[in-house]
């Protein structure tokens, strides 16, 4: 009794105190990811990215492709001109900045429509949320904060003052340069259609969609006025061509084509996982209604644990339809409310089709939480009801109550499940292994300022001074895959428009090697890591039959190598360079 008199009491005291509470949640937001993002180094997407803020304004042409992402590569590229000497841990600062502005903005959105206590522990799930751990700063965190504001203007503007509307155009807008594929927000434009619905005042909100394309039209005008400014637009204008010209073929993992049909498994998957969900919940709930023996409750809680741990460390797509499935049923609960149906369908565009661009869903939708995530908690804290209405009288059709089933119960279930798969999900992305072990650093360098394994960073101090040990004029590197951080450990600037120039298809590969070979840009260094970027196992990417999918892009690098007498200066197991005969080493 005492327990739940002191739980009672930290409510109260957080409905009592909005402001505080909002700004505690957001400082331990900062906190939490600043501490975590204190280990693991990724070879992968982060050396990706960070080669783009390093390179943006020295050599944009040479991270052309990623101009798809401007915007967040102008924030990048500022911060390293800034803070570059604080390494990879500076960007990873910079996402627990970003994230802890997520927590203000989704808490200004939600305290108007949710008691605060629910909208504090529906940001601290999203929070905890381990997903894939993607602790740097990258156009997914921006694209989180930037739509964020883009919602708590719209809604503002559509219930209280239209002049915000101008600024949810223009934050909207901006979106689209952070990363190109969010134009899919675009369909926001709408919302006021949907409140008047309600309201019956169709000429308003013609008047409300012109205001938030004219701020739309302000956004763009000032993108294109910084890319001028700084004579970005060509390189800009070439990275949208190389997007639409892309090969298709099965090797090609970011043609329009196969994102298509990367969306068409995901949600598949998603459905799939949903489904069990429910069906979980119904074995909970006939277990314990129609079953009437003594300790059924306790021992259907701990199966349903067991279960829901089960789907949810599969992939994020558990987590994901569960705060997509308690968006619809919120939705649904409240469809008489413009206010909450306004606050639900941009949850539901948050859901669908802001992950939408990125190679998989599975890669972004972990981002996607922060309005859906306290709506399902919201479900757990007050009962739902459920009518329509025929002929002018209202009918209750059926009704979902968690009361009906021990609401304290369930809370109890939900929230000791999520709890242990924060517990147990102690890798960090793309550095195999517990958290434990990852207590060395690199001695030789300087820019790698996180923990990862010993295996880790001494591989690291080896590959390094072996690439500036035999780096050749023109500072250009060609990464074979799996590597790009090596760009940015090193300072060469990528050779094929991107750091990581194997994501284009096979077709597009060769040609874009045919097309740099015959311009006057020199010959590049050669790099082959013999490693998956997860574990550092040694692999052969020259094994058509242990790497299918990779086998003919080898095949064209070992045609352009011969072309151009590359041979071997150095190797070990886990990395190969190569420099042509001309090459100055």
């Amino acid at each position: 009794m005492s327990l739940q008199r002191s739980i009672r009491n930290v409510i109260a005291s957080i409905e009592a105190h909005p402001r505080t509470s909002m700004w505690c949640t957001a400082l331990f937001a900062v906190a939490y990811y600043m501490l975590v993002a204190l280990q693991g180094l990724d070879y992968a997407d982060e050396g990706f990215s960070l080669t783009f803020y390093q390179q943006i304004f020295s050599h944009p042409e040479d991270v052309e492709y990623l101009f798809l992402y401007y915007l967040t590569g102008l924030l990048g590229g500022v911060w390293e001109l800034l803070f570059g000497q604080w390494g990879n841990y500076g960007f990873r600062v910079f996402f627990a900045l970003v994230s802890g502005c997520n927590v203000l903005v989704a808490f200004s959105i939600l305290r108007r429509y949710l008691p605060v206590s629910t909208v504090v522990l529906g940001c601290l799930a999203s929070i905890l949320w381990p997903g894939l751990c993607l602790y740097y700063f990258n156009h997914d965190c921006l694209t989180v904060l930037l739509f964020l504001l883009s919602v708590w203007a719209l809604l503002r503007g559509i219930e209280q003052n239209s002049r915000w509307l101008y600024a949810a155009g223009f934050f909207l807008m901006l979106n689209a340069f952070t990363r190109l594929p969010n134009a899919s927000a675009f369909v926001l434009v709408l919302l006021p259609l949907v409140e008047a619905m309600y309201s019956g005042a169709h000429w308003r909100a013609a008047g409300n969609m012109l205001r938030i394309v004219a701020g739309m039209a302000v956004g763009l005008t000032v993108m294109c006025g910084v890319m001028f400014l700084l004579g970005h637009q060509s390189v800009f204008l070439s990275s949208l061509e190389a997007l639409f010209v892309m090969s298709g073929d099965t090797s090609d993992t970011h043609s329009i084509t196969n994102l298509l049909s990367s969306y068409a498994y995901s949600y598949k998957s998603i459905i799939t996982i949903t489904i069990y969900g429910f069906l979980v919940a119904l074995v909970y709930v006939a277990s314990t209604q129609l079953i009437k023996v003594k300790g059924i409750s306790l021992i259907a809680g701990v199966c349903c644990v067991a279960m829901l741990y089960g789907l949810l460390s599969r992939n994020a797509y558990g987590m994901w339809g569960a705060v997509t499935s308690g968006t619809v049923i919120y939705m649904l609960s409240r469809y008489k409310e413009s206010r909450q149906v306004l606050l639900g369908i941009t949850s539901l565009v948050f859901l669908l089709l802001i992950p939408m661009g990125g190679d998989s869903y599975y890669n972004v939708c972990n981002s996607c939480l922060w309005l859906g995530m306290p709506l399902l908690v919201s479900l757990f804290r007050q009962p739902v009801k459920w009518e329509v209405s025929f002929r002018e009288s209202h009918w209750r059709v059926w009704r979902i109550g968690l009361d009906a089933v021990n609401k304290r119960h369930l809370c109890y279930i939900a929230g000791v499940t999520f709890l242990l798969y924060v517990v147990m999900q102690s890798n960090c992305y793309f550095d195999e292994g517990s958290k434990i072990y990852k207590l060395y650093r690199p001695t030789t360098v300087d820019r790698v300022t996180t923990y990862t394994t010993r295996e880790r960073a001494e591989i690291t101090d080896d590959v390094v001074a072996a690439v500036k040990a035999h780096k050749i004029e023109g500072d250009y590197l060609l990464v074979f895959d799996n590597a790009p951080m090596l760009h940015y450990l090193t300072g060469l600037k990528p050779y094929l428009g991107s750091p990581w120039g194997t994501f284009w298809g096979e077709r597009m590969f060769e040609e874009r090697l045919f097309r740099s070979e015959n311009s006057p840009r020199p010959l590049p260094l050669i790099a082959v890591p013999r490693f998956y970027y997860e574990d550092l196992s040694p692999v052969d990417y020259f094994d058509a039959a242990e790497w299918p999918r990779m086998a003919g892009k080898a095949e064209v690098l070992l045609r352009f190598m011969r072309r151009n007498g590359y041979r071997e200066v150095y190797s070990d197991p886990y990395i190969s360079l190569y420099v042509p005969y001309d090459g100055v080493v």
